[in-house]
């Protein structure tokens, strides 16, 4: 869809686009026991694992959930990064990660680079499932736009 498009249909996309993050917002917070800074720190350590430079061109949902993501070099990721990135506070951050190594969903290396685990692609299934209606609801708002 070209830019004049996505302006031209704002408001319609606009409106889908909130509703259906909404929605999905609703089920990070629910997952990460009401935490969202602990999801946004989960998901810059899941996007530094499995990235479009590692990612394979065509990897299916069975693919991905079969575990083929362990087989990815991660990029490199630390503490001080995840908050400069974030904005988060250091130490937040500190606390996040114990947070989520306790639950198993990230480890960290002897050089101290973190990456998130099968565990956790295994454990939030629910959220990879709530990504895939958030993206169905995108595309068919695309769709439907693209059709005007």
């Amino acid at each position: 869809m070209s830019e004049e498009a996505l302006r031209k249909n704002f408001g319609r996309l606009h409106v889908l686009h909130v509703e259906a993050l909404t929605r999905h917002l609703v089920e990070c917070r629910r997952v990460c026991d009401g935490d969202l800074d602990l999801f946004l720190v989960l998901m810059i350590i899941g996007e530094r694992t499995f990235n479009s430079r590692n990612a394979p061109p065509k990897m299916s949902l069975a693919e991905f959930f079969d575990g083929r993501v362990a087989n990815l070099a991660p990029t490199a990721i630390n503490l001080q990064s995840i908050a400069d990135y974030s904005g988060i506070p250091r130490e937040t951050v500190r606390r996040k990660l114990d947070i989520l190594i306790e639950k198993g969903w990230v480890a960290r290396d002897e050089r101290k680079f973190i990456s998130a685990t099968d565990k956790a692609r295994e454990n939030l299934v629910d959220l990879t499932t709530s990504s895939l209606r958030y993206l169905r609801a995108m595309e068919v708002a695309l769709d439907a736009c693209a059709e005007d």
